[in-house]
């Protein structure tokens, strides 16, 4: 009996068969396999039948003691089945950590990514080994396809560089008094801007908790696109009401377009609607704000909310792009889905009036007829512009040019 080896000893010195005792051993014997013998040595003669009585509790087998030179081998045996399938990783270190630079991207937390997450996979990551009965919690989003785009870690670093304060990076007291005309025209792009955001930063919140988080890089960086977004929402609205103006109003159109954005439920379309095509669109009327707004501070909220949108469409064109590569069937579902939203956004047959007249005003100067005039024609520019970029990024996902003609045509009228 007593020459059984052994796989894991545990040196337990005086200790008195106790809580913190059964505690030791209560751990040791979760991470054992099922017939592996663990020895406890001690130096006490006798702690036998508070062994043999917490072993048959558990399940498992007392072999006996054997006496060693001035202590004790007491010895168990496992028989019940392993709690965990897998052993943990251990002599690990991530690269970057000498250097005090450690990335995302350097994590090595298994040795691949899987195509489906594992079932057992709950509010844990890769290279966490689960307990056995670790409750199933399905989620939805557990299949690679559906939410990986591969800079996603890039990505995620480079958001947390580019942080920005939206109270202390911002000069508010250097912002001058403008012409009331003016003033009103950039509280109602403000207005509208806030609005876009509001999309922007719920949607991805209703997915988020979706992902299975073996997939731990992407609702990482969907938690930091949504503090992008929260915080655009908050350098609007305090660009609305700092100059002696406030907010405006808000169009049917703008609020049924955003909803049609809200209301798809599957990832990949909605994907493809908010950073292919809506924040793609935005980030060109963001393009032309930074070019027209009439004050330094605001055109530095327009570029830096701007820098990031350009993070956020680079997620979602790769994530796309990934996608129509698994299945190029999607490229199918992902025109249905441009031409629903269309049919959606056709009881409404106009444009953002608002928006569009304020769009001319801070384009052409003023609201005088020929500024007027000219900033109109710049607005109409805009829209070529919005179209012909939208129909590039439809081509980089993987679509052929009629197509991607086809689809850009039937884009919101809203810009998002």
């Amino acid at each position: 009996m007593y020459s059984l080896n052994h796989s894991i000893s545990i040196p337990i010195g005086n200790m008195p068969p106790s809580k913190e005792l059964f505690l030791k051993l209560e751990n040791a014997f979760l991470i054992a396999n099922t017939h592996e013998i663990i020895e406890i040595v001690s130096l006490k003669p006798n702690i036998e039948i508070e062994l043999r009585g917490w072993a048959k509790l558990r399940g498992h087998l007392y072999l006996g003691r054997e006496t060693l030179k001035e202590q004790y081998s007491y010895k168990i045996q496992k028989i019940n089945k392993n709690s965990f399938t897998n052993k943990s990783s251990w002599g690990k270190k991530m690269k970057g950590i000498d250097s005090s630079n450690p990335k995302l991207k350097d994590l090595e937390l298994s040795d691949e990514i899987l195509k489906k997450a594992p079932d057992s996979n709950g509010l844990m990551t890769r290279g966490i080994e689960p307990q056995d009965g670790t409750p199933f919690y399905g989620f939805e989003l557990s299949f690679k396809e559906q939410v990986w785009s591969e800079p996603v870690s890039v990505l995620y670093e480079e958001g947390k560089h580019a942080q920005w304060n939206a109270t202390s990076d911002i000069a508010w007291n250097e912002i001058p008094t403008l012409d009331p005309i003016i003033e009103k025209a950039v509280c109602q792009i403000m207005t509208y801007l806030v609005e876009n955001e509001f999309s922007a930063l719920y949607i991805p919140g209703k997915f988020i908790s979706k992902i299975n988080p073996y997939y731990m890089e992407v609702p990482l960086f969907l938690s930091s696109l949504m503090n992008d977004e929260a915080r655009h929402i908050e350098v609007f609205t305090k660009r609305a009401n700092a100059n002696g103006g406030g907010f405006q109003y808000s169009s049917e159109v703008t609020q049924r377009s955003l909803y049609s954005l809200f209301k798809e439920d599957d990832y990949i379309k909605s994907s493809f609607l908010l950073h292919v095509m809506g924040e793609g669109t935005f980030i060109d009327l963001l393009s032309f704000l930074e070019k027209h707004m009439p004050d330094e501070t605001t055109r530095k909220i327009i570029k830096l909310s701007k820098r990031d949108e350009i993070r956020h469409v680079a997620y979602g064109m790769e994530h796309v792009r990934s996608a129509i590569q698994q299945n190029p069937k999607r490229i199918n579902a992902l025109k249905n889905t441009a031409y629903r939203r269309k049919e959606f956004m056709d009881e409404v047959s106009s444009e953002s009036s608002m928006v569009l007249e304020s769009l001319a005003i801070l384009a052409g100067g003023s609201d005088s007829a020929l500024d007027y005039k000219r900033g109109f024609d710049l607005v109409e520019e805009l829209k070529a512009t919005m179209n012909t970029n939208r129909i590039k990024r439809l081509i980089d996902i993987g679509m052929d040019e009629e197509l991607a003609n086809d689809i850009s045509s039937v884009h919101t009228p809203n810009f998002m």
